[in-house]
């Protein structure tokens, strides 16, 4: 018997960030070229719906829960260096490194067209901006060198 060696950290979310971004592209690459740009924003308005959902399903009605819910995902799947930081009536996301955005870099640096500032646009316009309107809240954000800060408060 051969002994299946175990991943580092580092490396295991290096590899969910890969699959995450090829499994996105990849869907929407084919809807928009299959069937237009108009069914891409009808396939982004899905998932974000489906997001919106699954908070209101596990309970997180507060900007706080949904930003502590979304910073674990972020720090412990993808690798993001980010932190939770609560202010008056709103509370903030600072992604001090995307793991996310360092994919998209990654992925130029190979030779793909993804462009990591796009990632970002399409990251806040066309999914986390949906989200919150669908949960009724409000979001900022404030694109930084090397990821954003998202400040999110009710409506």
């Amino acid at each position: 018997m051969t002994d299946v060696p175990d991943i580092p950290l580092d490396q295991i979310q290096q590899r969910v960030v890969a699959m995450w971004m090829g499994s996105f592209y990849g869907s929407s690459g084919y809807v928009a070229r299959k069937l237009g740009k108009r069914s891409l924003r009808e396939f982004q308005d899905q998932g974000a719906r489906q997001v919106a959902a699954t908070f209101k399903q596990l309970g997180l009605a507060e900007p706080k829960d949904v930003a502590l819910a979304m910073a674990t995902n972020d720090k412990n799947l993808f690798g993001s260096v980010i932190e939770v930081v609560e202010g008056d009536g709103y509370v903030e996301i600072k992604r001090h490194s995307c793991g996310l955005m360092q994919g998209a870099k990654s992925f130029a640096r190979i030779g793909a067209s993804l462009i990591a500032k796009e990632h970002c646009k399409t990251c806040v316009e066309g999914h986390w901006k949906k989200v919150f309107s669908d949960l009724k809240m409000d979001l900022e954000v404030e694109p930084t060198e090397d990821g954003c800060v998202m400040k999110i408060s009710r409506q």
